[in-house]
């Protein structure tokens, strides 16, 4: 039996896959690949040319280094509960992990699936179906995030507010801008300041910070006078606001940035500075030194140093 896969390395800018041992089973030659292997598969993609024009090429591969490559594909993301969003003609649908198209592309725009359901874009409107392609809350909302502890985040009218999932409206849209419920409280701000509501819409933290992250394993980051730092569910600062970048905890550490003004970038993941990890009492647990770094998943970290990617395990040591 062929060694299986077990993650995506970067390699002078292309990628290939190790296995456990950390033997490199397939040389580097994706230009991207996602970056884990999710319901048995990671995307693959790669530049082909055809004639004197270019094209991205997206297909699949399994963990035995089984490729299956899908020219007709404009896009592929992960699997996500066993279903893949692939984009067809402009128009987005959904494979299924046998590789078959089990949702025909006709939607404008669509997000993956989470707890059964997926957002889907027609006419200008969101709304979502279920794994069989129905749908199940009509598309009357202007976006629609995914649905955390059965609440999803909509947007009306340029405010946001959270549906269950038979479509009814739990928490009116009245805010300016808001994040997914993680850990029974979702962050939300109003004017320019952010605050945390429970899933009944009741302010449990008040409007404080200037930023702020959702929940995760206790702590949620916020930011203070430009700095970030983290909170407990009482809304007490347990880890001083030093950090010029801070991000969720998991698996006991949570990636900071040290050297970017990180508010001047909008909701969106900063670039630049150097990147390290700190646990929950606030130590620096993994000097930052890396362009750029994931959270950790199953023990290990993906790190990145320019046109090469390794791993590193929870005491910071690199795996290849």
């Amino acid at each position: 039996m062929p060694n299986e896969l077990f993650l995506p390395v970067l390699k002078d800018g292309k990628y290939g896959f190790i296995d456990r041992d950390k033997n490199l089973i397939i040389k580097p030659k994706y230009k991207y690949v996602s970056d884990r292997f999710r319901d048995g598969y990671c995307v693959i993609t790669y530049i082909k040319k055809i004639r004197k024009s270019v094209k991205w090429v997206f297909g699949y591969i399994d963990i035995y280094g089984n490729t299956s490559i899908m020219l007709h594909l404009e896009s592929a993301t992960e699997f996500n509960e066993g279903m893949s969003k692939i984009k067809i003609n402009n128009k987005y649908g959904y494979i299924d992990t046998s590789l078959r198209e089990v949702i025909r592309p006709k939607y404008d725009c669509a997000a993956n699936f989470r707890q059964g359901l997926a957002g889907i874009k027609l006419n200008k409107r969101w709304g979502f179906i279920n794994k069989t392609g129905k749908i199940v809350i009509d598309p009357t909302y202007t976006y629609v995030n995914q649905f955390f502890e059965d609440r999803a985040l909509v947007e009306l009218k340029n405010k946001y507010g959270y549906i269950d999932k038979n479509g009814d409206m739990i928490i009116s849209p009245e805010f300016d801008i808001a994040t997914d419920f993680s850990e029974g409280l979702a962050a939300i701000r109003v004017g320019d300041k952010w605050g945390y509501i429970n899933k009944n819409g009741q302010v449990k933290i008040d409007f404080l910070f200037e930023r702020a992250k959702p929940f995760y394993e206790g702590l949620a980051a916020v930011s203070i006078n430009e700095k970030w730092g983290y909170i407990d569910k009482h809304g007490n600062v347990v880890i001083d606001p030093i950090f010029d970048y801070a991000c969720n905890f998991s698996e006991g550490l949570a990636r900071f940035n040290m050297g970017l003004n990180s508010l001047t970038r909008g909701i969106s993941l900063p670039k630049g500075g150097v990147w390290g990890f700190l646990n929950k009492l606030g130590d620096i647990e993994i000097v930052p030194v890396y362009d750029f770094i994931s959270d950790f998943e199953n023990g290990y970290a993906q790190v990145i140093q320019g046109k090469n990617s390794n791993y590193i395990d929870k005491k910071g040591k690199l795996i290849l």
